[in-house]
């Protein structure tokens, strides 16, 4: 079981108000019987990352600005004997999540080895046969919006986590009816 999360800065997906009110609803749903911490509703993207201001800012502008927010599929509630996954929304991979994950990658030279997108709703231990009924019983949207990435600092305490710096995402075009 892994308790431990390396210290430094990440990059998170974070969404829209009204995904961040059904995300919020879900977490308090959960700790109201899994009795975990309080954290920002986010998806990871990478990290931690040797982010240097002068250097990863202007970057990070660009690539915001070339992003059009974009819509992640959910697919049902899933749970681990881990601790950062121990209970979560599953994220179906696509084709908008991969390109700003790997253009982030790019700015820093490297390749994650794995990826496993999903949106945390518990971080802690709990039994596998509650995480299973409770899973049972909890409506889940079938996709939120993405509207920005953020660089978040971590530390060793999710109390401690601390979003850095925020980047919008560019407003669809689409005309509205």
């Amino acid at each position: 079981m892994n308790l431990k999360i390396s210290k430094g800065i990440y990059v998170w997906c974070q969404f829209d108000k009204s995904s961040v009110e059904a995300i919020t609803c879900l977490q308090s749903q959960t700790n109201k019987i899994l009795l975990g911490p309080k954290f920002d509703p986010h998806l990871t993207l990478t990290g931690p990352i040797p982010f240097k201001e002068e250097l990863h800012s202007n970057m990070f502008e660009e690539l915001a600005s070339d992003t059009q927010q974009f819509q992640i599929k959910l697919n049902g509630i899933g749970y681990k004997n881990e601790f950062f996954q121990s209970f979560f929304l599953n994220v179906l991979e696509s084709k908008n999540l991969n390109s700003i994950r790997l253009s982030i990658e790019k700015i820093f030279g490297f390749a994650s080895k794995e990826y496993f997108p999903h949106v945390s709703l518990f971080y802690g231990n709990a039994d596998l046969n509650l995480k299973e009924n409770l899973a049972k019983k909890l409506f889940i949207p079938n996709e939120v919006l993405v509207n920005k990435i953020s660089l978040v600092k971590i530390n060793q305490s999710i109390g401690g986590w601390n979003i850095y710096k925020t980047f919008k995402l560019k407003k669809n075009s689409l005309p509205s009816f």
